[in-house]
């Protein structure tokens, strides 16, 4: 979300609006007590005397202020603001789905069940939403206990500094800081650890793949240190000598690794947007990806797609299945390559900066006129 709220911030002070971030500050946790009592102080700081700040702050603000959301996980501030000028930006209902029990892959605590039905009170009470895909959109209003005055679907914008390059540049660039040769291409995925990014089934898709192929690639797998699963399947896998983790790399990096990739695999379970599949696609990289919302909302026809992996228990037969996948979009003929490449780079441009952003400045202020 501090993407997102940089993003904002950024493009609308660019604009010549007046914009000030408000957040949690931490206080009382700053002291120099033992860990689990500034644990404690913390949620003091974030739940009390936050809200008791917000409050006095808005009395000061001009009746015109528009109060954002960047996320409806922050629907406990809510209450505070319904009355004013308000909007909230919806990303992702994964947290809230898993705790009301509907995605299996994901069970959530006691504590976490009663954290998100906070969540979901809060945000219940906003008047206008901005959804960032159809799909979000959809659920949003599944959630909501009224009908909104005010509901918009406005994709994510991608960052403009992705966009096809030199292939051949780009992979020496890669092989350079892996101090290993790439000229022949490899197979990437860029994701986080959470369970829905399904990096554990990358490296079964890719295991699964390296059996049937008379062509070897390497797999590199961009995104944080990998978690105590992924390393035990990583350990499992015959072929570890070809999968490499680069770990918080710099976004020059992250647009040579999608320049110089034959493939990104993105077989997430489920997503709010899909940002690597719009960045991939953007960069001139084909993109494999689950036939699943919102990333075939996302991929378009511009994007191969495969079945979402069903359950753990049949994660090895998914593999198999989508290895096939695999192996066919790496068989593409130099002109049927060339015009998939091309059918992304078009795609992508449905998310660029300056019309995602022009989307939301007319949003915004059909509610505060």
């Amino acid at each position: 979300m501090n993407r997102y709220t940089t993003f904002l911030s950024n493009g609308f002070t660019s604009k010549g609006h007046i914009v000030d971030i408000c957040a949690p500050k931490s206080i009382l946790g700053k002291s120099n007590l033992p860990k689990k009592v500034k644990k404690w102080l913390r949620y003091i700081d974030t739940f009390i005397l936050f809200p008791i700040w917000l409050k006095q702050k808005t009395r000061s603000q001009p009746k015109s202020t528009l109060y954002i959301l960047t996320d409806q996980a922050l629907g406990m501030w809510m209450p505070i603001l319904k009355s004013k000028n308000h909007v909230v930006h919806c990303h992702d209902f994964i947290a809230l789905k898993s705790a009301l029990g509907q995605i299996k892959e994901n069970p959530t605590s006691w504590s976490g069940r009663q954290y998100q039905r906070l969540i979901r009170k809060g945000f219940s009470k906003a008047d206008n939403f901005i959804c960032i895909s159809k799909n979000t959109r959809q659920e949003l209003i599944q959630f909501l206990n009224k009908t909104p005055n005010r509901i918009e679907q406005i994709y994510n914008a991608i960052d403009p500094i992705f966009k096809p390059g030199d292939t051949i540049i780009a992979r020496k660039a890669i092989a350079k800081f892996l101090k290993k040769d790439v000229d022949n291409g490899y197979l990437l995925h860029v994701g986080g650890n959470d369970f829905y990014k399904n990096r554990t089934g990358v490296i079964d898709l890719y295991t699964a793949w390296r059996k049937l192929t008379n062509s070897p690639l390497p797999l590199l797998m961009i995104g944080y240190e990998p978690s105590l699963a992924l390393k035990q399947r990583y350990e499992a896998s015959p072929y570890k000598k070809d999968i490499h983790f680069l770990v918080r790399i710099e976004n020059s990096l992250l647009l040579n690794a999608y320049q110089g990739a034959s493939l990104f695999l993105f077989p997430s379970l489920t997503e709010g947007f899909g940002w690597p599949v719009a960045e991939a696609m953007a960069s001139g990289c084909p993109v494999i990806t689950t036939n699943a919302a919102p990333m075939n909302e996302v991929g378009g026809t511009a994007a191969i797609y495969i079945e979402r992996c069903p359950s753990p228990e049949s994660v090895l037969q998914w593999a198999n299945e989508s290895a096939k996948v695999i192996e066919s979009t790496l068989q593409l003929t130099k002109e049927e390559r060339e015009t998939l490449i091309q059918k992304g780079v078009y795609q992508s441009k449905t998310f660029g900066e300056e019309a995602i952003l022009n989307q939301i400045e007319t949003f915004y202020t059909s509610i505060t006129t």
